[in-house]
């Protein structure tokens, strides 16, 4: 009986976990140097997610708004952003946020780091302020795929809009009342 019941649990938890599994918006492209160096006016960010853990979930992009990429276990986007002041949002089980000031002309690295969440991953921005040798960020950038925006993940942007607004709106409130020196921040100086 015992036995019985542990496959029912074991099955429930499977069909409940393979529901939180998200297929890929994105398609993977080629590292090639221009699709990582800023374009002219431009600041780069490469998000980077090198660790598999939580592999399976994914975790959406936001700068402000807008949608800027789907990102997996042991993948990269690289984001063509405005120089100045701007808020990421990085969306799993949970939203999270992380303030940057980009300078025009540099490159910046963001790490994406998957944590325990209750009923799937949760995800946090962790930005590269210098503090990491520039080998280990080499490490990963050649440890990870590039990707970018294919039609399924604008639509699925457009399709699950109103969610994203939701947990937004819950979590924005909580990340703001941060004490300052908690927030991620990503420093203009941190640029290459």
């Amino acid at each position: 009986m015992f036995n019985k019941v542990i496959t029912v649990l074991t099955l429930l938890m499977v069909a409940i976990l393979s529901g939180c599994v998200t297929s890929s918006h994105m398609t993977a492209v080629d590292s090639t140097p221009d699709k990582l160096k800023p374009q002219p006016g431009k600041s780069l960010l490469v998000f980077l997610r090198p660790s598999s853990y939580g592999g399976s979930i994914q975790s959406t992009l936001y700068d402000g708004d807008e949608y800027i990429g789907t990102i997996s276990a042991k993948t990269k986007v690289a984001y063509q952003a405005n120089p100045g002041q701007h808020t990421f949002m990085i969306v799993g089980e949970s939203a999270d946020f992380m303030q940057a000031t980009l300078d025009e002309g540099k490159t910046y690295y963001t790490v994406i780091a998957p944590r325990m969440g209750v009923w799937k991953a949760r995800f946090s921005l962790r930005p590269q302020n210098g503090q990491i040798p520039a080998e280990d960020i080499k490490k990963w950038m050649d440890a990870t795929r590039l990707v970018e925006i294919g039609p399924e993940g604008k639509a699925w942007a457009t399709e699950n809009a109103a969610s994203v607004m939701q947990k937004k709106n819950k979590y924005w409130p909580k990340w703001q009342s941060k004490p300052a020196a908690s927030k991620q921040t990503l420093h203009s100086s941190s640029g290459l």
